[in-house]
């Protein structure tokens, strides 16, 4: 009974050990995703080696290599958790933003924002550095971004809530100048506002200023000043 005993302990000795491992195993991967999404952010990806990652990840070289294989294999990882945050907004299936209406669609504004509002300021820094570094980076990360847009545009226009003049060539980009506006500008927008453009009351009101634009226009017709 004794020995029965004890081989009983050291099993769940040895189970405990392996579930720590694999929390430990995964909570790396977590920390190099978010390390290098940060120093990605600040340094550019040329700018960032895989001894930096780790050591703000306060993890082992070696954990990058058994994650993602490589630097070049996180920052794709990195770039997947970015896309997917912009996807989780223009959700699937029947959930689409596009089918939403009035207050569904005020509410998932609401949600959306406040789900990615505390990593944002990472966020757009690191989509800032994509594009400006001119780079097989920038150049495939806004390659995946413009694919969402036009796919929502391409619904809209399945489900004809889009005039037939206009122009289908420019109006995912139009639509991608609206967004990407305030994260290229934002130093500015809040010396002229005194809050960043992604406060979250000003953020909500931007999308509902331009949806409001895109929706209806802004130009009153000459001859036609009714409200």
């Amino acid at each position: 009974m004794v020995v029965c005993s004890a081989n009983h302990s050291l099993g769940h000795t040895f189970l405990n050990d392996q579930n720590q491992s694999v929390v430990e195993l995964v909570s790396g991967r977590e920390r190099l995703l978010k390390s290098a999404l940060k120093l990605f952010a600040e340094r550019g990806f040329d700018g960032v080696s895989v001894r930096d990652i780790a050591a703000d990840a306060n993890v082992s070289g070696g954990l990058i290599k058994h994650h993602y294989g490589s630097k070049e294999g996180l920052r794709q990882a990195v770039d997947e958790y970015f896309i997917s945050r912009f996807e989780s907004f223009y959700g699937t299936g029947d959930q689409h933003v596009e089918n939403l209406q009035g207050g569904e669609f005020l509410a998932t504004i609401d949600s959306w924002v406040s789900s990615v509002a505390d990593e944002w300021p990472i966020f757009s820094r690191y989509f800032r550095r994509a594009l400006l570094e001119e780079t097989e980076w920038g150049a495939a990360l806004f390659k995946r971004y413009f694919e969402i847009v036009r796919g929502s545009i391409d619904r809209l226009d399945a489900q004809g809530r889009i005039r037939p003049d206009v122009d289908r060539l420019w109006l995912p980009f139009l639509f991608i100048f609206l967004e990407t506006g305030t994260l290229l500008l934002d130093q500015y927008i809040e010396k002229s506002l005194g809050r960043s453009g992604y406060d979250r009351d000003l953020w909500r009101r931007r999308y509902l200023a331009y949806s409001d634009m895109i929706a209806r226009g802004i130009m009153i017709e000459p001859g036609n000043t009714s409200s």
